[in-house]
């Protein structure tokens, strides 16, 4: 589908303060005031409620020190044309318009409006409505509140507040309520999951009666799973608009909405969970998940419904008055949601787009986890061409996985048998994720074997297959008669089964749980190789938007200068290894020091992959060059935890940069999901003693220990994985106060998200903890 600028949703663009008389008959009479608005005088014919026309409210966002956009949807229950007036006034009761406009909705944008509003004074609460006219009634929507930036140059404290992460899908957003509270908030950054794609994931979502969405255009959504796993996801460009609409029903988010203009990018969810440029990650490598289309319907939803200015960056430049049109070059590949905001003197905001051109996990999820991905001379060549010495390179050697060549004769029995065991163990995967004929899934499964079975494979991954075999099929059974493969006196290389890739198709191992020193070393090699062709495997920031970004922070005089990443800076790892720093917690520490903990597991792992830990060697630079050198305060979300990260002061500046993560508003928490996934884990190797099953108790203390270490650059300083959250920051020309408002899953037994605590606001903000930090001379405090 091509979208064309017919298709494409009318976004217009008015300037404020012409108003000259209203066109509302019989709403009041009217009289010029000293200012040039219109002054509208009370008569005895009123307004009535039309919210039920305007069933997601109105919306507010990026606010520039003379506009804003303002939005919203008109439902009539007609596919006609329907026209809506825009009312924008200096006052909440309406008496002293700036704008009063008429604008027609089709149904090829779903009926949304979407307006940039010029020409408005700097620093200044501004109210808007909709209007509907019907057979002589005039419909309004509810009242909204926005606020323009102030100018560059004023010297005026900012507030505000950043979110990330809203699954709808049997959960609520009481956790918005701290946000209510703050009713002098400036405005509130969105970081991205926004909505979510799916609608039933097995993995984290459980519908409720309440809290449930059925996609209207069934045929046209993506079905992911089999049997009683089998959900569905957006695919279609009406499904991610229901998304959008369900969304945006709810209480709460509309009460956001009418109080605070929002600045907003997106993550994975607005598309696909753990997308990357155009694709999907929900079959893990067992087939092509790229979606061109899905991608752009994403996108148009994305423009359709939020009160991003989706011109503006492409332009890079202020627009004035004018009908705002969007075609395919604005949508993938040319997508271009990365920009900046200025609040006066002290505050200056770049917001960054993590998803539309990163580069694909460096472990692919289908992964052969035998393959060596450096054999033994690469390796060593490798290493000792970055300055490692001899002696170390010997020692990193023998830490690697033995492999032989699969290919060379004296394996010819162990290749025929393995490409008949992973034929049968391939074909069991792919029917686990697609619905497919059994003889098609085997042709599938062959192929993939013989692909696989081949060249360099580690022995330690083989030989564990090769037992697994062995103990299910009969004792007469040809391969029941091989011995073990051989695990020394062979080469020692990096496989992918080095840096925990255990299973076929899996995101453990790839996006999650990843043996951090082992990937470090593979994705700097892939780096390596990528930087002597002119590319890079690592950039989630591509080129143009990396030196955009360092450009605007090289260029900036603000006091504080802050980026916006959709997902976290902070480090997330786990220690097991014996050179980990002392926790100073004596029951942990006895679990770490016994053999309760399998001996694979006693190493460090990369908790994360999708976000910046899964580009080491950019972050890194990107840290030092950029965030370090120019003292940037960066905020994060994604993960569903919070966290608190101090940098290493740069070598060039002398300054620092500190990271900030809030967690979700409603989505599960990462403590959560990383119990399951280690579970899952251990449960490869055995049962789990209860003492190890007590592991999650302690996560907040892993994660901070495992930054302990001295080749760790990072101090992560503070850390909550289980709890939900948002974060509320206070700048001024002295210092910046971060306050994390904070909840957990369950408060003495009461489910604190699956329920709703609308009703229940005092109740539900008294469960709630804070926490804040200070950063004042370049320096971190924790006040609380």
């Amino acid at each position: 589908m091509q979208y064309t600028r017919r298709k494409f949703l009318r976004t217009v663009a008015v300037s404020a303060g012409v108003v000259a008389t209203s066109m509302l008959v019989g709403c009041g009479n009217t009289t010029d005031n000293t200012d040039g608005a219109v002054e509208m005088v009370p008569s005895t014919i009123t307004f009535k409620d039309g919210s039920q026309f305007f069933p997601q409210s109105v919306v507010s966002g990026d606010p520039k020190p003379d506009s804003v956009i303002l939005w919203t949807r008109i439902d009539t229950g007609s596919a006609a044309d329907v026209d809506v007036i825009l009312q924008v006034a200096n006052d909440e009761q309406f008496k002293n318009l700036v704008v009063e406009e008429t604008f027609t909705t089709s149904t090829e944008s779903d009926h949304c409006l979407k307006v940039r509003v010029t020409e408005l004074n700097s620093g200044q609460f501004y109210y808007y409505r909709f209007v509907y006219q019907a057979n002589n009634i005039h419909y309004i929507s509810h009242t909204g509140r926005t606020k323009t930036a102030p100018t560059v140059d004023s010297d005026v404290a900012v507030k505000f507040a950043y979110v990330s992460c809203q699954d709808y899908i049997g959960r609520y957003y009481n956790t918005y309520l701290s946000i209510l509270e703050n009713d002098d908030l400036d405005f509130v950054v969105h970081l991205g999951d926004y909505i979510y794609e799916t609608t039933g994931d097995a993995l984290f979502q459980q519908s409720t009666e309440d809290r449930s969405i059925a996609f209207t255009d069934s045929e046209g959504a993506l079905t992911i799973g089999v049997g009683d796993k089998k959900s569905q996801a957006a695919n279609s460009l009406d499904n991610y608009r229901q998304l959008y609409k369900t969304y945006r029903s709810d209480e709460i988010m509309q009460k956001i909405h009418e109080r605070f203009p929002m600045i907003a990018i997106w993550d994975d969810h607005e598309f696909s969970d753990d997308s990357w440029s155009d694709r999907a990650t929900y079959l893990d490598g067992a087939d092509n998940e790229q979606q061109t289309q899905r991608k752009k319907n994403s996108e148009m939803a994305y423009f359709e419904y939020m009160p991003i200015d989706h011109e503006q960056p492409h332009t890079q430049s202020e627009l004035g008055a004018g009908e705002l049109t969007i075609d395919d070059s604005m949508l993938f590949p040319n997508t271009r949601i990365y920009r900046d905001f200025h609040f006066g003197k002290h505050c200056h905001l770049v917001m960054t787009d993590f998803r539309t051109n990163r580069p694909d996990h460096i472990i692919p999820e289908d992964a052969f986890p035998a393959t060596v991905a450096l054999d033994q001379a690469t390796l060593s060549g490798f290493l000792l061409a970055k300055g490692m010495p001899q002696v170390q390179v010997d020692g990193v050697v023998e830490q690697m996985s033995p492999y032989i060549n699969i290919d060379d004769a004296p394996f010819a029995p162990y290749k025929s048998a393995f490409l008949e065991i992973f034929t049968g163990l391939y074909a069991q995967e792919i029917l686990a994720r697609i619905e497919m004929p059994q003889q098609d899934a085997l042709a599938k499964a062959q192929q993939r074997a013989v692909a696989a079975v081949q060249g360099n494979l580690t022995t330690s991954y083989l030989n564990q297959v090769l037992a697994g075999a062995k103990a299910s099929l009969p004792n007469d059974h040809p391969i029941q008669q091989l011995p073990a493969l051989p695990e020394t006196g062979v080469a020692q290389g990096l496989a992918f089964y080095t840096m925990g890739k255990t299973s076929l198709f899996n995101y453990l191992g790839s996006r999650y749980f990843v043996i951090k020193d082992t990937f470090d070393i593979y994705a700097g090699y892939q780096e390596f190789v990528a930087q002597q062709q002119g590319k890079s495997v690592q950039g989630g920031f591509d080129a143009a938007q990396t030196n955009w970004i360092a450009q605007t922070f090289a260029t900036s005089t603000s006091t504080w200068k802050i980026l916006a990443s959709s997902v976290s800076f902070s480090p997330l790892m786990f220690d097991f290894s014996s050179s980990r720093a002392d926790s100073g917690l004596v029951p942990l520490e006895f679990v770490l020091n016994s053999e309760l903990i399998p001996t694979p597991l006693k190493q460090r792992f990369y908790l994360e992959a999708d976000q910046w830990d899964g580009f080491p060697q950019y972050k890194s630079s990107f840290i030092e060059n950029v965030l370090s050198q120019f003292g940037v305060i960066s905020l994060g979300g994604d993960v569903h935890s919070s966290y608190v990260t101090e940098h290493k002061a740069s070598d060039v500046s002398g300054l620092k940069s500190f990271n900030f993560t809030t967690s979700s508003i409603s989505s599960g928490t990462f403590g959560s999901f990383l119990e399951n996934g280690m579970n899952d884990i251990l449960g490869q190797l055995g049962d789990i003693p209860a003492e190890v099953a007590q592991l999650p108790l302690f996560f907040d203390n892993l994660v901070k220990t495992a930054t302990q270490r001295n080749d760790v650059k990072d101090d992560l300083v503070f850390s909550r994985m289980n709890e939900h959250g948002v974060v509320i920051v206070e700048a001024n020309s002295d210092e910046m106060l971060m306050t994390f408002h904070n909840i957990a899953p369950k408060v003495n037994g009461v489910s604190t998200i699956t329920q709703s605590f609308y009703d229940k606001k005092d109740e539900f903000l008294a469960m709630m903890r804070q926490y804040q930090f200070k950063v004042q001379n370049g320096e971190l405090t924790r006040l609380s």
